[in-house]
């Protein structure tokens, strides 16, 4: 499998396969690359070989920065909703990834990186690793019902209120990552944790993960209504504001419309 902005390694004796996000300089994801994404992990799906997935990220400072800002220009209340929906639909089926997934986070995630960590089974991550939820600092909001739903809901709701980061301990005190590991160890520890899932019963590995999921979809039940409102804000004057406040390198100034 050949793709733009990432590489797909199989290693099918072990039953492995990992997919590295490779977007210098701080590998933020567009539309093209979540539709590769996709395209990779639906291929992978498909082959019975492939036991566990490794997610992970080329650099040392960035596991993924974020969305591409530059795609949010042309977006309004007609456009930004299909952008929404089909982000949405690229983390859900990784959510929904018929094989355990471990996310690999060689350095820090923000806004949509957290996106694509949060629908992981595991998560690991360097201790220098900084999280956030930076999208209200562009005017518009995600991740809300993932993140309450894998994540205590007071912290949620102040890192999706204040766009704040935080460290990887405090990411591990509140459920976003698993363990903190040494950089240098960190792929050893993914790959000896991708090894033993991969020698357990496909079968019973499979309906486990169904299961977790099932008691997990309450909270997950309204994502629809999040993407309704998130499709209002694409519309806002605000959203304009933080876009171009952003890319001009300059405070933003809102108005509440």
């Amino acid at each position: 499998m050949k793709f733009d902005t990432i590489k797909v390694e199989l290693e099918e004796s072990l039953g492995i396969a990992t997919i590295t996000i490779s977007k210098p300089p701080v590998n933020a994801m567009g539309s093209d690359d979540y539709g590769e994404l996709y395209e990779a992990l639906y291929k992978l799906s498909k082959n019975k070989s492939i036991r566990a997935l490794i997610l992970t990220a080329e650099g040392e400072k960035l596991f993924v920065g974020g969305s591409d800002v530059k795609e949010f220009i042309a977006l309004d209340g007609e456009t930004g909703p299909l952008y929404t929906e089909r982000n949405n639909a690229v983390r859900s089926y990784l959510y929904h990834f018929p094989k355990p997934v471990i996310c690999a986070l060689n350095g820090s995630a923000f806004g949509g990186g957290v996106g694509l960590a949060i629908c992981a089974d595991i998560r690991l991550c360097v201790p220098e690793a900084k999280f956030n939820l930076g999208e209200i600092n562009m005017g518009i909001l995600g991740l809300t019902q993932h993140f309450t739903a894998r994540c205590f809901n007071g912290t949620a709701r102040k890192m999706v209120y204040t766009g704040e980061r935080i460290t990887a301990a405090e990411a591990m005190r509140i459920g976003l990552v698993d363990e903190i590991v040494p950089r240098e160890e960190l792929m050893t520890r993914a790959r000896q944790l991708a090894k033993e899932i991969a020698s357990k019963s496909p079968l019973a590995i499979q309906y486990a993960k169904q299961c977790m999921n099932e008691a997990e979809r309450y909270s997950l039940e309204k994502i629809g209504f999040e993407a309704a409102c998130i499709g209002k804000l694409w519309a806002t004057e605000d959203k304009n504001e933080a876009t171009a406040s952003f890319l001009e390198k300059r405070e933003p100034h809102f108005q509440g419309r």
